[in-house]
């Protein structure tokens, strides 16, 4: 009888041979049913928002990361419907990069490259407003109007920096609010000045004075890293000089009003010279004028002569000799007073004049005919 006796070297090498072979099986077939098709990227405007794909596999296992090397996946939402699956990074795909899907962080089960896209101009910033230099001392807005939407990475505060000229130390008037104040299109943002400041019967007011002062020059620069959603910088460093006059502490008054049709103007504009510079968006929001069957009147606003002039162009002829302009009694001048009320009133008396309701005011025209 032939007994042959096998070491336990042996032994762990016969079965090791086979468990090996077993696993390079296994591993073949989890590849094949382990696939991943990239079916598209999914973009918003010119962003790629978002890649689109299928795959059998848990995708609990799966991550997405830039290039091959890289150890930081992407942060992102997946949501799933059978075996298509969307994922959303919380920061769009950059373009010109690479990205892969890859299993347990190691094997690459896929990639995409983002396509680099058109370069984008630089923007541009249309105006900053007040536009005039010499602002009231009580000043209680400032706006400023980009070209294209803006970013709203950080704090827009961080790009904006408020000299004192004349006595050669930087201020921060405007207030940090945690919200910002951008338009819908994200064009047109508001800087409110410290109200708490300005308001004389205030704590802030009378520990430290106003945010600005009667009589000195400042400057306002704003950085031309401060980007579009695009990723387009500033064409340029923008600085605004201007000085400060005297407190307003009087309500617009109608009474005051100016209104003219010059003969010469070939556009038969509408002139409505308010005698003040007033709020630059108020004055194109709050006042509309409407013909004689209380239709209103298609034209365009603009404000000129450093805010204190308002233009209105009608679209076509006048529609009648008579012209009925309505005007919000929320109208503000540069200092925040508007037709009902002041804005630094004491305590007592803001509380009555807060309990008025807005109403609308009237003036009317006479368009000149056989022009």
């Amino acid at each position: 009888m032939d007994v042959r006796v096998l070491s336990r070297t042996t032994i762990v090498k016969k079965i090791k041979y086979p468990l090996v072979f077993f696993c390079v099986l296994l591993g073949i077939a989890c590849a094949r049913e382990g696939k991943v098709h990239i079916d598209q990227i999914d973009y918003e405007g010119e962003k790629a928002i978002g890649v689109t794909f299928r795959t059998e596999m848990d995708v609990e296992q799966l991550r997405i990361f830039i290039g091959e090397a890289s150890q930081q996946s992407v942060i992102g939402v997946i949501v799933s419907e059978g075996t298509q699956h969307h994922f959303t990074p919380i920061i769009p795909f950059t373009p010109g990069e690479t990205y892969t899907v890859r299993m347990a962080d190691t094997l690459v089960m896929a990639s995409f490259p983002i396509p680099e896209r058109a370069v984008v101009p630089p923007n541009e910033i249309l105006a900053v407003y007040p536009s005039l230099d010499t602002v009231p001392e009580n000043l209680l807005k400032m706006y400023i109007a980009f070209k294209e939407p803006m970013q709203e990475v950080g704090h827009a505060l961080d790009f904006i920096q408020v000299t004192n000229v004349t006595d050669s130390v930087e201020e921060q008037p405007f207030l940090r609010l945690v919200s910002e104040l951008w338009n819908s299109d994200h064009t047109v943002l508001t800087l409110w000045l410290d109200s708490g400041r300005i308001k004389t019967d205030l704590i802030p007011n009378r520990e430290q004075g106003l945010p600005l002062t009667e009589g000195k020059r400042y400057t306002m620069t704003i950085d031309d890293r401060w980007k579009t959603v695009e990723g387009a910088p500033l064409k340029q460093r923008y600085t605004k000089h201007f000085q400060v006059g005297p407190r307003d502490d009087q309500k617009p008054n109608m009474r005051d009003w100016e209104l003219r049709i010059p003969k010469e103007d070939p556009t038969k504009s509408l002139y409505i010279d308010f005698k003040e510079p007033m709020d630059a968006f108020l004055a194109l929001e709050t006042i509309q004028l409407y013909d004689m069957h209380g239709e209103q009147i298609a034209g365009h606003f603009k404000l000129t002569g450093d805010d204190s002039i308002l233009q209105f162009a009608p679209d076509g002829e006048w529609p009648d000799p008579e012209i009925n302009i309505r005007v919000q009694s929320r109208l503000e001048d540069l200092a925040g007073n508007n037709l009902n009320r002041l804005f630094d009133t004491r305590i007592e008396t803001a509380k009555k004049e807060m309990q008025v309701t807005p109403t609308i005011r009237n003036l009317r025209i006479r368009i000149r005919q056989n022009w």
